[in-house]
C-alpha cells in the first residue's frame, strides 16, 4: 500500500512538472515579441536631443493580412496590439519608438527602433539600437557597422540579410536575420497603422 501511494504521489508530480514544462514553451512562443521599453530617458536623449514621450497602443485588426503580406510572415501570435511611443521636443512630435522581442539563436533578443517622418516622404529609420541579447557575437550585433545600415530605410526597403543588410557576422546571420525582421515589422506596422497620425 505504501509503495502504491508513494508512486502515485511520483507519478502525479511528474505529471505536474510535465505540464508546467509546457505551458513554460507555450506561453514563450505566445508571448514571443512583447517587449518593454527599458531605458527610455537615455535612448530619447541620445537619439533625440531629449523631450518628452506618450504611449500609444493600436489594433492591429484588419491591417494585419497587408501587415503580414509586406514583411514576408505572420505576425507574432501575441501581435494583436502593438505599442509606439511618441517623442515629444519643444511641443512637437520629433519621431516615435517602437520595440519588439524577437527569438535569437541565444534567447530574446530586443530591438529598439527610432522612426521619423520628413516631410513630404516616407517615415524612415532614424537609428536602430539592441537593448538586451544574449548572443555570441553580441559585440558585432551592437556595432555602427551593423545597426548603422538600417538609417534611412524606409517600409518598402528590402530590409532583408543578403539584400540590402550585410549580417553582423558570418557566423550570426540568425540573429542579424531577427534584428531585421523586427526593424521590418515595426516600421511596416507604423506605415500601415498610420501611427504618424496618432
Amino acid at each position: 500500500m505504501t509503495k502504491t501511494l508513494a508512486a502515485f504521489k511520483r507519478s502525479r508530480i511528474l505529471t505536474g512538472l510535465a505540464l508546467v514544462a509546457v505551458l513554460g514553451l507555450t506561453a514563450g512562443e505566445a508571448f514571443a515579441s512583447l517587449c518593454v521599453w527599458r531605458n527610455p530617458s537615455t535612448d530619447i536623449q541620445e537619439i533625440f536631443g531629449g523631450g518628452n514621450y506618450r504611449t500609444v497602443v493600436v489594433n492591429v485588426g484588419s491591417q494585419k493580412g497587408p501587415i503580414e503580406q509586406a514583411i514576408g510572415t505572420r505576425l507574432d501570435a501575441d501581435e494583436t496590439q502593438l505599442k509606439f511611443w511618441p517623442v515629444i521636443k519643444n511641443g512637437q512630435r520629433v519621431g516615435t519608438v517602437a520595440t519588439h522581442l524577437g527569438k535569437g539563436d541565444y534567447g530574446a533578443i530586443e530591438v529598439v527602433v527610432a522612426i521619423v517622418d520628413p516631410p513630404n516622404a516616407p517615415a524612415k529609420i532614424k537609428e536602430v539600437r539592441i537593448q538586451r541579447d544574449r548572443e555570441r557575437y553580441r559585440q558585432q550585433l551592437r556595432s555602427d557597422a551593423f545597426l548603422s545600415q538600417f538609417e534611412g530605410k524606409q517600409a518598402a526597403s528590402a530590409l532583408t540579410v543578403g539584400s540590402d543588410i550585410k549580417a553582423a557576422h558570418p557566423d550570426a546571420v540568425a540573429a542579424s536575420r531577427v534584428v531585421a525582421l523586427s526593424v521590418k515589422k515595426l516600421l511596416v506596422a507604423y506605415d500601415k497603422l498610420g501611427i504618424a497620425s496618432k
